[in-house]
């Protein structure tokens, strides 16, 4: 029996015997899936769901690894006996083997009696998982209180039908102690002490009930005030009172003039019922949002569902064609029909109509006169005690009481394959394309070959609705491709909407231009010197890069919360770090106004010189402790940096090797292999002249990056040539390290002799220069190429050598690294567990690194032991985790891994055909990408090929081989990912 306690703890046992999640992510990840049990999760939506303020890729990472973590802690108790999970979706099991105390709180019927109620409800310890703060869990708290409260009222009131006065006294403490100051509670305790005659203590828990509610600001309600002066007068009887309130009958639909919209609402599920929510607790609440966000179609949407609420109507005031701010009022008093009478002022007359009505007053669009607004709705609220007002504009009102709810772009997916045309369509900015686009286009429709443009379209357009909907206009005169191609031109192309919307809603370059008119001289040069930044920015390096003359470094913040203020700049928080950043499309527009002004050359100078900055001092912390901080810097700012290089080949060919070597340790460690390589060749074609350091520097990492693409025959000269420029400026560390690239170009041609001759050349410079990290990257090089010699005990020597150097230096990459070799080494020696150890521990640091292609290789090598182990179901499973992780980040090379791994199962425990189309495939990809295998590697893969043919017959082998060879490699891995498929 599993069994787990998620009210005021968090528990797991399995037969009495603890089991423990050690991470809190994985500790959430574990309890959203078991209260929901029996119910199918996608992915997306849990990493949404459980990181819903990470970039999509992260949160996707960080579910990976929960998952993985919990999967480690359930293997005790057969994780697959409780956990389903696939490449799109995860569940918990439904299982009478499994104990859930929230489960039991919500079995209770109706009918329960007052034993049962007891059984059941002495589980609830406390709320639901105490300390933990994920909106989910926050809902789910409330609403099993919620559950608990309501059975908690009808076991008071049952038990005091029963006359069971002692239990009451048990219980209604137990409830009163939990700390939500319960008035049912008081009330029974009261109703118990006046039937055992003790008076003074009916009054003395009415005290202590007044007391409790005082401090949360409450007064106890007319039933407990009712109750208390019964009991004292003796007139109450306790037989039939309850505790349960009786549901009041539903009002009758309010009035409204709420406009009726032409076209279907899409999505905003979530948006809606905050909505909803908020306008129970507050009386002011301002829907922000950028131009065209969608803000006034969601009040519209929302409020059609709150009709009920408001006996007084819910009533919507269009403010957008007022052009002087003193007609607000006169337009609020039309929509009411509340007419200025010589006798009072017209804010009189709105009070006075107000004073006694329960309604709903909806002001839209007030940016433009937001001054006004602010004064009207602060008069009104402070004279009417049950009017609530809600706004629209860009930027909130500004007063006391005002609740803000910034509204989001609709969802858009990051990228499509033919793959994912079910999931595509769960996307609101998807659906709002399609369907717009088929009413001008009746025979347009979703299809595999269209979803690419289609996801372009929608993120490009940053999801905003009217954008998108005037994109979808569009689709009469051009194709789906061409709308997506030509939206870097995007103000000229969308300028088709309605006749009849708003002028500035009529062409998307209105919309931006009535938000740019709206803003002072400084705002505006702000917004346009902001628009360099790719990807974001942050406040130091919006000082540094766009402050000058008209502004001075001490303004920026002030300046650019203004541009948050009005919906022009979005606000992001990553790991307690404050990042800002404009949708695409206001960023285009500030490009725009950039290059017309004459700063445009010196501001683009200054972001360069930024992040040339920041790469050279990350450059030299990324194999140190500091590493996981660094990377996530680079990370946040790849955009600027890659905007930077671009910027600078262009212009200062030098200055862009010199962005190129600072970033190349984090193009190899994050594998952007190609990228680097062509970034690198250019700036060396460009910048002949560079200094020699500088320039040898480059052709180490453009041979490097060649090397590792098997691109050999282009490795040597830069090689040769890095050595004689190092030697001559007398760089003993660059000549290492150019004889180490040397060593690293012979092991993979298998030249191993060779390569160890390079590196212990390597090793020799080193002696006179204290350079830990080279000596522990040359000591793994050695031990690997000891390895493929076959002299196993000197290459776990070096491996175990290069582990203690790399803890030492707290290199976390590089511990990675020799982890993974000493788990190669341990396999060839057969020490299968010991390997395993390894490769766990791999897996834990690529995980705190957050690097997704370690991630992925790490996977594929715990995946491997596991093989050997002949754990093949296990093994299976790591394979895939492995092939959908490169699968995502585009680590074709794994991807081969992969499939060759797949194949080794299904030869030896499986379908030999499978095998052979999977080695088919995985060969195809290696010569698509130029990646042979290494000469051990080969060996071990002719292994798997004979043992193929051998079961399925020389023919029919090559068959199967050339078809795996013949399909694409998105088919391929669809495939691969299919079990028990021939």
């Amino acid at each position: 029996m599993l069994e787990v306690r998620l009210l005021g703890t968090f528990e797991v046992k399995h037969k009495q015997k603890p089991v423990t999640i050690s991470s809190r992510p994985a500790q959430s990840l574990f309890a959203y899936l078991i209260l929901s049990a029996g119910t199918s999760h996608r992915r997306e939506k849990l990493a949404g769901l459980l990181w819903p303020d990470s970039l999509e890729e992260t949160a996707r990472d960080n579910l990976r690894h929960a998952l993985w973590r919990m999967r480690k802690a359930l293997s005790s108790v057969s994780a697959t006996r409780f956990l389903r999970a696939n490449d799109l979706a995860i569940g918990f099991e439904k299982s009478s083997d499994t104990w859930l105390d929230a489960a039991e709180v919500e079995k209770l019927g109706e009918s329960a009696s007052a034993d049962e109620l007891i059984s059941v409800l002495s589980e609830y310890q406390g709320e639901l998982l105490p300390g933990f703060y994920d909106e989910w869990v926050v809902l789910e708290r409330d609403r099993l209180y919620f559950l608990f409260e309501h059975h908690m009222a009808r076991l008071m009131s049952l038990l005091q039908q029963e006359g069971r006065w002692l239990d009451i006294f048990d219980w209604g403490e137990r409830w009163i102690k939990l700390g939500e100051k319960p008035e049912p509670a008081y009330r029974a305790l009261m109703s118990a002490h006046a039937a055992k005659g003790d008076m003074p203590k009916v009054a003395a828990t009415y005290e202590r009930c007044l007391k409790a509610l005082e401090e949360i600001g409450f007064e106890p309600s007319e039933q407990t005030r009712a109750l208390y002066e019964s009991l004292k007068a003796g007139k109450e009887t306790f037989e039939t009172r309850s505790a349960v309130p009786v549901k009041e009958k539903p009002q009758e639909v309010s009035k409204t003039n709420l406009p009726a919209p032409l076209t279907s609402f899409i999505g905003r599920e979530r948006e809606t019922e905050e909505i909803k929510q908020l306008l129970a607790t507050t009386r002011l609440l301002t829907l922000t949002g950028t131009g065209g966000i969608g803000k006034t179609r969601l009040v519209i949407h929302a409020a059609k569902e709150l009709l009920r609420s408001y006996p007084d109507g819910i009533w919507w005031v269009e403010l957008a064609p007022l052009m002087d701010g003193r007609l607000v009022p006169p337009a609020v008093a039309q929509v009411l029909g509340v007419h200025e009478s010589p006798r009072e002022p017209l804010m009189e007359s709105l009070k006075s109509f107000l004073r006694e009505k329960e309604l709903l007053l909806i002001l839209d669009n007030c940016e433009h006169v937001i001054t006004e607004c602010a004064q009207l709705a602060e008069y009104l609220l402070t004279q009417c005690v049950n009017l609530r007002i809600l706004t629209t504009s860009r930027e909130s009102l500004g007063i006391t009481g005002e609740m803000i709810l910034p509204v989001p772009a609709l969802s858009f997916p990051v990228l499509a394959n033919v793959s994912q045309l079910q999931t595509l369509n769960e996307f609101e900015s998807i659906q709002l394309f399609a369907e717009r686009a088929a009413a001008v286009h009746t025979k347009l429709a979703l299809t595999p070959e269209n979803a690419f443009a289609v996801t372009q379209i929608c993120h490009q357009l940053d999801g905003i609705p009217l954008a998108i909907e005037l994109a979808a206009a569009r689709v009469k005169v051009l194709s789906l491709e061409e709308i997506a191609a030509r939206l870097n031109d995007r103000f000229n192309l969308l300028t088709q909407g309605s006749r009849t919307a708003l002028p500035r809603h009529q062409t998307l370059r209105a919309l931006i231009e009535w938000s740019h008119d709206l803003l002072s001289e400084s705002e505006r040069v702000l917004w346009r010197r902001l628009s360099v930044f790719i990807g974001g920015w942050t406040l130091e390096a919006a000082e540094m890069v766009s402050t000058e003359d008209v502004l001075q470094r001490g303004q920026a913040l002030e300046f650019l919360s203004h541009l948050v203020d009005k919906s022009l700049v979005i606000v992001d928080e990553q790991n307690g770090a404050t990042r800002y950043r404009m949708l695409e499309t206001i960023r285009q527009y500030g490009q725009e106004k950039l290059r017309s002004s004459a700063e445009d050359s010196r501001i683009h100078q200054r972001h360069f010189a930024f992040f040339l900055e920041l790469a050279e001092n990350a450059t030299s912390r990324l194999l140190t402790v500091e590493q996981k901080k660094w990377f996530a810097e680079l990370d946040s700012e790849y955009g600027n940096l890659m905007s930077a290089l671009e910027w600078a080949l262009d212009r200062d060919p030098v200055n862009a090797l010199q962005l190129t070597t600072a970033l190349a340790q984090y193009w190899e460690v994050r594998g952007y292999i190609g990228e680097g390589r062509t970034a690198i060749g250019r700036a060396l074609g460009q910048a002949r002249d560079a200094p020699k350091e500088l320039r040898a520097d480059g052709l180490r990492w453009q041979a490097k990056f060649a090397a590792r693409q098997g691109d050999y025959a282009q490795t040597q000269e830069p090689l040769e040539e890095s050595f004689n420029l190092s030697r001559e400026v007398g760089d003993k560390q660059g000549m290492a390290r150019s004889l180490h690239n040397t060593g690293m170009v012979f092991s993979l041609q298998g030249d191993y002799t060779a390569a160890k001759i390079s590196y212990e050349k390597g090793r020799e410079l080193l002696k006179d220069i204290d350079d830990k990290r080279e000596l522990a990257a040359l000591t793994t090089s050695l031990g690997n190429v000891a390895n493929y010699m076959g002299d196993y005990e000197t290459a776990r020597r070096h491996q175990e050598e290069s582990v203690t150097l790399f803890r030492a230096l707290g290199d976390k990459f590089g511990l990675f690294i020799a982890l993974n070799n000493l788990g190669i080494v341990l396999e060839s020696q057969g020490e299968i567990s010991s390997a395993r150890r390894y490769y766990e521990e791999s897996i834990e640091t690529a995980y705190e690194l957050g690097e997704k292609n370690l991630v992925a290789y790490a996977l594929n090598g715990l995946a491997h032991v596991l093989y050997l182990e002949e754990n093949y179901p296990e093994a299976n499973r790591y394979y895939r985790e492995s092939l959908l992780v490169s699968q995502e980040i585009g680590e074709r090379r794994c991807i081969a891994y992969c499939f060759e791994g797949f194949a080794k199962i299904a030869s030896r425990h499986g379908s030999a055909r499978r095998a052979a189309r999977l080695l088919g495939a995985a060969n195809a990809l290696r010569q698509a990408l130029g990646a042979p295998l290494i000469q051990a590697e080969r060996e071990e893969l002719d292994q798997d090929v004979i043992v193929t043919q051998n079961r399925l017959g020389e023919r029919a082998f090559e068959e199967a081989f050339a078809e795996g060879r013949a399909i694409a490699i998105e088919q391929a891995v669809e495939y691969a990912l299919r079990e028990n498929q021939n």
